[in-house]
C-alpha cells in the first residue's frame, strides 16, 4: 500500500514540478513566428537575427533560442564544455542590457549537441521592429552552426506554487520508496 502512494506521489510530483515547468516555459502559447539567425562574425562566433515584429496584443511574449553546435569528441570526459554567451535585444535600433546565458555540452558522449534557452519573457511588449544578436564572452568550445528564434506569443508563466508543490510530492514519494 505504501509503495503504490509513493509512486502515486511520484507521478503527480513530476506532472506538477519538471513537466509543467517545461511545458509552461518553451510549449504553452502559440507560434508566433521562427527567426533564423546569420552568422555575422566567423572569427568572433557572433550571429545576429534579421528584423521581427512584435505587437502589444502578442503579450506575453517568450523568446527562446535553438541552437546546434559541434565540438571535437576526443575531450576530456570530465570537462565537457560550456560557453557563455550574451544575447543583445534591440528595438528600433535602440540595444536592451545584454542577459546572459550558458551552452553547456553536459557531457562528451554527444559531440553534436541541440540547445533550447529560454532567453526572455516579455510580460508587456513595446510595439516595434526588433534584432536580436548573440555574442560568446569566449572564443567558443562548442561552435555553432545553426541558431533561431522561437517566438511564442501568449505565454504562460508557471506558477512556483504549482512547480513547489510538484517537487515537494516528489521528495514524499521518494522518502516512501526507501522507508519501504
Amino acid at each position: 500500500m505504501m509503495k503504490n502512494v509513493s509512486l502515486l506521489l511520484l507521478a503527480v510530483g513530476l506532472l506538477l514540478g519538471p513537466a509543467y515547468w517545461v511545458y509552461a516555459k518553451f510549449f504553452s502559447g502559440s507560434l508566433a513566428a521562427l527567426v533564423p539567425l546569420a552568422k555575422q562574425d566567423e572569427a568572433a562566433g557572433i550571429w545576429r537575427s534579421g528584423p521581427f515584429t512584435l505587437s502589444a496584443d502578442m503579450a506575453p511574449v517568450g523568446l527562446i533560442l535553438k541552437s546546434q553546435g559541434s565540438f571535437s569528441p576526443n575531450m576530456d570526459e570530465n570537462r565537457p564544455p560550456k560557453d557563455l554567451y550574451a544575447a543583445l535585444l534591440s528595438r528600433d535600433n535602440e540595444t536592451a542590457k545584454p542577459l546572459g546565458f550558458e551552452l553547456s555540452a553536459g557531457s562528451t558522449g554527444n559531440s553534436n549537441p541541440t540547445f533550447i534557452t529560454h532567453l526572455v519573457l516579455l510580460q508587456s511588449v513595446t510595439a516595434g521592429h526588433y534584432q536580436l544578436e548573440i555574442r560568446p564572452a569566449d572564443s567558443p568550445s562548442i561552435p555553432l552552426q545553426k541558431v533561431e528564434l522561437e517566438i511564442r506569443q501568449k505565454l504562460v508563466e508557471p506558477s512556483p506554487n504549482l512547480v513547489m508543490t510538484g517537487v515537494m510530492l516528489l521528495v514524499f514519494g521518494v522518502l516512501g520508496l526507501v522507508m519501504v
